[in-house]
């Protein structure tokens, strides 16, 4: 066809159409790769996991190889060996030390749970007669009698969903089985992760789809920034997660809550992912905390010792250890780790930060930086 059939606007309009169908195209093709992968580590999940575990692992202890395998000269294998060696005698000296007490406290939660629910139970059954009892709109009355009555309704449909979910729960003792395995051999992992390195850390860009030029030079310059921002966020997190479980143990013992290490524990490997760690350790600590001592002043004062840690977390331990690797604001950092763990599912929660802050930095190099400033 003849281009001069065309008026300029009409060329302009068709271009537009044209970079617009390319961009929806582009859009979809992307959004079509993120759902794929993300069904994919859905279904592989419980196997990718433990290879996260020991990458994570390996960020931690490769400063030390490499610095041991420099300062002494030994061979790549010797180096790793020494330095993993010492890490697993490390932990398990410190395991060695709180498995009595951790032991102890698991016996002591087995034996004393049924007696908290019915202290539990009992409590808020007085809690529902003095409402009750105390001169009360008819309407709030209604409302309490009517949330009785369902509950106690729903107390055997709970039970048969329960028991109707049982075969499915059986039927999954294979993946399980899997994934114990596939915990086990996490140091298997970590050797591999720290004798080759270059591996890992420079093959990848043999890989690179692009010629030799500027902008391959630039993908691999970009890539190695992220690489060294990712390192220092996941050995600062550990650490800072570490400090937060050992300060939360402190201070439910201090308040007199049972299963502080327990719980102390929980709070250090929930914290490895932002945030996560003290809310997940505030709500077992006011349950635990109520049923023991069936008033609201043991709950409170958890909530209390949750909320100071978390104080300390955000004022004193992040920013001295990690400081702002990530650049992400703490809101961001929440939808992130809510999106990325509806995506991809519980590895997306564990990598929901670091994904975040790798697109963050892709944007900001590759998009905002480049967009015309407004007049």
């Amino acid at each position: 066809m003849d281009p001069s059939f065309f008026t300029p606007w009409q060329k302009r309009m068709l271009a537009n159409a044209a970079a617009a169908l390319a961009v929806c195209f582009f859009v979809l093709l992307i959004g079509g790769g993120i759902w794929v992968v993300g069904l994919l580590m859905a279904k592989l999940q419980w196997i990718l996991i433990p290879v996260v575990i020991g990458a994570v692992i390996a960020y931690v202890q490769l400063p030390v190889v490499d610095w041991v395998h420099a300062k002494w000269g030994w061979t790549r294998s010797v180096s790793v060996i020494i330095v993993f060696g010492t890490g697993i005698v490390l932990v398990l000296g410190i395991v060695a030390l709180l498995l009595p007490a951790v032991v102890q406290e698991l016996t002591d939660f087995a034996r004393k749970t049924p007696g908290y629910f019915e202290k539990a139970v009992k409590a808020v059954g007085e809690f529902m007669e003095r409402a009750r009892s105390t001169e009360a709109p008819a309407a709030w009355q209604q409302f309490l009698d009517r949330l009785t009555a369902s509950m106690a309704a729903s107390l055997p449909d709970l039970a048969k969903s329960l028991t109707d979910k049982l075969p499915a729960l059986l039927s999954n003792a294979f993946s399980l089985l899997g994934a114990v395995v596939g915990f086990l051999i996490i140091p298997v992992y970590v050797y591999y992760f720290l004798k080759e390195p270059d591996a890992f850390t420079s093959g990848w860009k043999l890989y690179v789809p692009v010629s030799d030029g500027p902008v391959r030079q630039d993908i691999i310059t970009l890539v190695q920034e992220i690489n060294e921002s990712l390192k220092a966020f996941f050995r600062g997190q550990c650490i800072v997660a570490t400090c937060v479980g050992a300060l939360a143990a402190v201070g439910f013992y201090i308040i007199g809550v049972d299963f502080a290490l327990l719980l102390g524990i929980w709070v250090g490997i929930f914290d490895l992912v932002p945030f996560f760690g003290i809310v997940a350790g505030a709500i077992p600590a006011m349950l635990i905390g109520f049923a023991q001592h069936g008033n609201w002043q043991v709950p409170v004062a958890a909530a209390a010792v949750c909320v100071g840690v978390h104080l300390i977390e955000n004022w004193i331990l992040a920013p001295k250890i990690v400081g702002n690797k990530t650049g992400l604001h703490p809101v961001a950092i929440v939808l992130s780790i809510l999106i990325w763990g509806k995506l991809l599912g519980f590895i997306g929660v564990l990598l929901a930060v670091p994904l975040t802050s790798t697109l963050k930095v892709l944007f900001n190099h590759y998009l905002w930086q480049r967009m015309p400033a407004k007049s």
